[in-house]
């Protein structure tokens, strides 16, 4: 009898600190990898983000929304620039947005500045810097604010991998401040 309540007071244990790291959130990012995996994941404000498509929604022009998107090249007044954007159109109220003032980033770290608060299609600094939507709120980087490291550049095999990391500050209030933490990104970087 005693060895059959041991038994199960060590299987309730078990059961007890399995449980609670699966809801560390760090375990449910997607592992870091630099094969072009597709991945892109963050901690953001304590939160869990990984991009999911739309599923089921089609936007105007008759597509499902893609949750990452690469832009990148010459835009407007001849300069270059490359951007990362990420969605969670199924279950989550966040929208990253990293720029990097290169038309291809090198694999190096790059330090966020303060940020205009808009994709590049609309402003276009020669500094990189992130914005992220939360809540209906927008979060922008500032002067030192947080960094993106490219670990791995390569356009022949198409990857573009590394991690990044912020403090950002509410547009509107300087005071309301988020962080995102442990971010990952493994992409497929099809840049001409």
């Amino acid at each position: 009898m005693k060895y059959l309540f041991l038994k199960t007071i060590l299987f309730l244990f078990a059961l007890t600190l399995s449980n609670c790291e699966k809801n560390d959130p760090e375990d449910q990012l997607p592992p870091i990898t630099q094969t072009g995996a597709n991945t892109f994941g963050a901690i953001v404000d304590g939160r869990v983000f990984i991009p999911k498509d739309s599923k089921g929604f089609v936007a105007p022009g008759g597509r499902n929304t893609e949750a990452i998107r690469i832009t990148s090249g010459v835009g407007l007044n001849n300069t270059n620039y490359y951007a990362i954007a990420a969605s969670n159109f199924v279950n989550s109220n966040i929208y990253i947005y990293i720029y990097i003032p290169e038309e291809r980033p090198r694999q190096k770290e790059y330090i966020f500045h303060l940020s205009p608060g808009v994709p590049s299609s609309l402003n276009k600094p020669n500094f990189p810097h992130i914005f992220c939507y939360l809540n209906d709120r927008k979060y922008i980087s500032f002067e030192n604010s947080g960094t993106i490291n490219f670990e791995k550049v390569d356009f022949i095999e198409q990857i573009c991998a590394g991690n990044f990391s912020a403090k950002l500050k509410n547009e509107m209030d300087e005071n309301d401040t988020i962080e995102i933490k442990n971010g990952q990104f493994d992409l497929i970087c099809t840049i001409p």
